[in-house]
């Protein structure tokens, strides 16, 4: 009975650690002080249950990826000018390289600032460890990006956390993908709820496109028994018997899928694309030892 009550203790206190470790995050302190610049008015902060009242229509793609709390400051300068600071915090760096990655254009000005961030007229966006920043000028005209970058940049100093981006990034092939194509679906990869979440990146090789995808499960187990329940959606032929190394499931929604598998790791590309074979097999000589 004693060590029942113990391991509900001990149940409780792992949830409420992640709970108290959220709480902890002051966003308003996130806001620096800009000189020439003033704050209007005090931070308006949002949670899950009312980010709508901010972003109407866009916040369920936030909430998908793990959204926890925004914070919004708005600074004028002695002209009038206003810009707007919104920071966005997703408890990961997986979450918030997500939501970005939902957002960023394929061709966009990119630029060094936190994990990864690019730029447009009166808008800079970018990440840094689990906050995904959005800051946006008004009627700054040119003066607009130097403003933006440098409350950028004191947003990233405040913040203080790990700028990367997913390490796992770096085991897809770098011959042949499109620039900044990198993507991270939360759920639901492949329009199937089994299959969770995945990276994906885009190649283009002498004209042959094609996407590359690579999913981690908790353990080599689980991964076995995701690749199991995917086999059987194949109609074609019985369900394989499941081992580490190259399978082609016949996916009823989306075609031939190639997949290999080893370990925690599930890697493969959409279609038979053959130019996509030699990057499979760099896929598992980047992943060998993670």
């Amino acid at each position: 009975m004693r060590r029942k009550a113990l391991a509900c203790m001990w149940l409780v206190i792992a949830c409420l650690v992640p709970l108290a470790a959220e709480q902890a995050v002051d966003m308003a302190a996130l806001f620096p002080e800009m000189a020439g610049w003033r704050k209007d008015g005090s931070a308006e902060t949002f949670v899950p249950e009312n980010l709508y009242e901010h972003i109407d229509g866009a916040a369920e793609g936030f909430l998908a990826y793990g959204f926890r709390r925004l914070a919004v400051q708005n600074y004028v300068n002695q002209e009038r000018q206003a810009v707007c600071a919104e920071i966005y915090f997703h408890g990961t760096p997986e979450d918030a390289f997500g939501i970005y990655g939902s957002e960023k254009p394929l061709a966009g000005n990119y630029l060094a600032i936190g994990s990864e961030g690019y730029r447009e007229e009166g808008v800079l966006n970018f990440i840094s460890d689990a906050f995904y920043v959005k800051l946006n000028a008004f009627d700054l005209g040119a003066r607009g990006s130097p403003v933006l970058y440098a409350l950028g940049e004191k947003i990233v100093q405040a913040i203080g956390g790990r700028n990367a981006l997913p390490e796992i990034l770096g085991a897809f092939p770098a011959g042949g993908k499109i620039a900044h194509s990198e993507r991270y679906i939360s759920s639901n990869f492949l329009g199937h709820e089994f299959l969770r979440s995945a990276f994906t990146a885009d190649y283009d090789l002498q004209g042959r496109k094609f996407q590359l995808f690579i999913m981690r499960a908790a353990d080599e187990n689980t991964a076995r028994a995701t690749l199991q329940r995917y086999a059987s959606l194949d109609r074609e032929r019985s369900a394989p018997e499941i081992r580490p190394g190259d399978l082609t499931i016949r996916d009823p929604y989306n075609g031939p899928v190639r997949i290999s598998w080893q370990g925690a790791f599930i890697w493969g590309t959409v279609g038979l694309e053959p130019a996509a074979g030699a990057c499979l097999e760099e896929i598992a000589r980047n992943l060998a030892g993670r």
